[in-house]
């Protein structure tokens, strides 16, 4: 691999010494620990996404809406939806929130979602800003925080009459090959009584054309669909709509209760091994009731959450319910000379149930916790805290967390510390018998099965000065139980104690996976020079294989390693941005390099790296107009690889992505 392509973005960290991190100037976050603090400040590793710079660029989901943020990889999955991962933990391994509220699908439904739960975005004109923790965060908010978590928080109904409009589409270059995207998002707020009682109202609506790209030939001769490339994106369409009421009873108590519909219609033109569905329609309804109080001793937060998801396709018909009560008090106690405490203390209690076509599986879980963040000097704070969560279906786990941040001076801030994630298995996994069945195999339950747990270990610097920002932190994270799915013969015995029955074979999931993650993330900006400034991130990124096969062999990748395949060792992002009164443009690049595939007779995909263009004006005070031009050279990662598989030739792409090639995006956004 040529050595510029890998650390072309190094000049700048060499000679800029003072940069930082877009996302770390004069930014607030409430994600770390559940109060308000200075992003330095806060224990954890957190990105700030702002407002300004979601306006300024394509989005259509929330992957491509995390794109540059260090640590994060983003990809654009079969469906032509964007898919991410925190330091090498995917979508299912990161817990997804708006204002604090889960979104994420229920963990039950046995097939790839292909970008489902991250198609969900509310519309960009009504987001505040994009908090992401990177690491395990599983003390405050439970299970699925093991890569990190992603909080959407949302701007406050405003007390007078205004809202947001707008018209976006994206066109490609080569239309024949890749769809283009239409689509339509606003909100509006209404007070109805004076500074007591409002109205907010949002929605959104997307649409996007097939995908055209093919594969020299079918990669099986007996099913002509699969001349299209691997998991070709179909069309595809996605909406919500949504309305919430706020009620100020007084200066102490506020109240709101939300409500929303969400909508997906996939088409997968070519479905490989049935591993994802041809046809799929999802529909989430949602309703949240919230408290939130303001007394002598702190702040209460306290709601209810009720979210039920539809599956559907040709075959069968899927569906799961949530049900969330959680309470929070935030309290602070002040020691006086010997420092304050900030105690964030809370119970969490679950239900969540997942009905298939053959039967009902159904989980209790409850969870208190305590964080405790000790500020022993105006420049020292400790936070120790702990959560147990107990299910009705596996031994409890007890997940701790602790955190260091030490400012030896105002413009240096050293922090680090340890931190648990964890994730439950899924509801169906945990019964006896079989939950699923055809006429070859049969999917057997495992009550045995333990959450997947992760313990997060991560110290860094970051230089916050007069014109620019730095960060560096490193990680470590381990990660073991995750679960495996073994493959039985007919007449075999399942680690539950059943005999395989099955025509061909059984599938049974058990703990034995273990992995471990490691890396350097690094994030610079600069202030603002003659209206240039200059972003940067980069990730060094390895993960490994830990664990064992059934029969108690090494886990090694198809070259006889230890090394995970599909994870880029470097990922980079270099972005120039101008402003100038009502114009404000940007340049930039990204890069992601040495990425082993998981295809033996072809080794590492090929780098891949793009450049794109983006241009605003801001006509009048309440309109504006964007442009981009994205993959500005036309650079097609779109090379179909053959290779020998038993009689017949099989195809893949030497790329690990299916990036679009050059395309255009407008977009006119009405304020009012």
């Amino acid at each position: 691999m040529n050595q510029w392509k890998v650390w072309w973005i190094l000049p700048f960290f060499v000679g800029v010494s003072y940069g930082a991190e877009k996302y770390y100037l004069q930014q607030s976050v409430v994600s770390a620990s559940g109060i308000e603090h200075d992003l330095n400040f806060a224990p954890g590793s957190v990105s700030v996404i702002t407002q300004e710079d979601l306006s300024s660029r394509s989005i259509k989901d929330l992957g491509e809406a995390l794109m540059g943020v260090p640590g994060v990889d983003v990809t654009m999955g079969m469906s032509g939806a964007y898919t991410f991962s925190i330091r090498g933990f995917g979508e299912g391994q990161t817990l997804v929130l708006v204002d604090g509220k889960r979104i994420n699908e229920i963990n039950g439904f046995g097939y790839a979602n292909e970008g489902e739960n991250n198609g969900y975005i509310p519309p960009i004109s009504m987001i505040e800003r994009i908090e992401v923790i990177r690491g395990g965060a599983s003390t405050l908010y439970g299970s699925d925080a093991i890569g990190g978590v992603v909080n959407i928080i949302t701007k406050k109904i405003p007390s007078q009459f205004g809202g947001s409009f707008t018209l976006e589409t994206k066109q490609q270059q080569h239309y024949n090959l890749y769809g283009s995207l239409r689509q339509v998002s606003g909100f509006v707020a209404i007070p109805l009584v004076e500074n007591k009682l409002s109205l907010a109202l949002r929605g959104r609506y997307t649409q996007k054309d097939p995908y055209g790209l093919k594969y020299p030939e079918p990669r099986n001769p007996n099913m002509p669909s699969s001349i299209y490339a691997h998991g070709s994106g179909g069309d595809y369409s996605l909406g919500n709509i949504g309305a919430r009421i706020a009620y100020k009873l007084d200066e102490q108590n506020s109240f709101y209760i939300d409500g929303e519909h969400y909508r997906q219609n996939t088409r997968i033109q070519h479905t490989p091994e049935n591993h994802t569905r041809g046809d799929k329609k999802m529909e989430r309804n949602s309703i949240v009731l919230n408290h939130d109080g303001s007394y002598n001793f702190g702040n209460l937060n306290t709601y209810f959450q009720m979210q039920n998801t539809h599956h559907k396709n040709a075959s069968s018909a899927n569906k799961a319910n949530l049900y969330v009560v959680e309470s929070k008090a935030i309290t602070p106690i002040n020691f006086n000379a010997f420092g304050s405490i900030v105690l964030t203390s809370g119970v969490q209690y679950q239900y969540d149930n997942y009905i298939s076509g053959l039967e009902k599986y159904e989980q209790n879980t409850i969870a208190p916790y305590l964080d405790a963040e000790y500020f022993i000097t105006d420049n020292l704070s400790l936070t120790l805290g702990a959560r147990y969560s107990y299910s009705d279906l596996f031994d409890g786990i007890f997940i701790p967390r602790a955190y260091l941040v030490y400012q030896p001076l105002d413009w240096i801030t050293l922090k680090g510390g340890v931190s648990k994630g964890y994730r439950a298995p899924q509801a169906r996994l945990l019964g006896s018998g079989i939950y699923s069945s055809s006429a070859d195999y049969d999917y057997y339950g495992n009550p045995d099965a333990s959450p997947e747990e992760s313990t997060n270990y991560e110290i860094g610097v970051n230089f916050d000065m007069k014109y620019a920002n730095f960060s560096i932190t490193g990680f470590l994270i381990d990660y073991k139980n995750e679960l495996y799915r073994d493959e039985y013969n007919s007449g075999e015995i399942l680690p539950n104690g059943e005999v395989c029955s099955a025509g061909t074979s059984c599938f049974i999931y058990t703990n034995r996976g273990k992995n471990q993650a490691r890396g350097i993330e690094i994030g610079a900006n600069s202030a603002s020079f003659n209206g240039f400034s200059i972003e940067a991130t980069y990730t060094y990124l390895e993960k490994f294989y830990k664990g064992t096969y059934q029969d108690g062999t090494r886990e090694l990748n198809p070259f006889g390693g230890e090394r995970i395949e599909d994870i880029p060792r470097h990922i980079a992002m270099l972005k120039l941005n101008y402003k100038k009164g009502k114009f404000s443009s940007y340049l930039r690049g990204n890069g992601r390099f040495d990425t082993l595939s998981n295809i033996s007779y072809m080794g590492k995909y090929k780098d891949f790296y793009t450049f794109d263009l983006g241009l605003s004006y801001k006509m009048t005070k309440f309109s504006s107009i964007s442009f981009a031009v994205n993959n500005l050279f036309d650079q097609n990662y779109f090379k179909p690889f053959g290779y020998p598989s038993g009689r017949r030739t099989m195809y893949d792409n030497e790329y690990q992505t299916f990036n679009e090639r050059r395309n255009f995006w407008i977009s006119y956004k009405m304020d009012f």
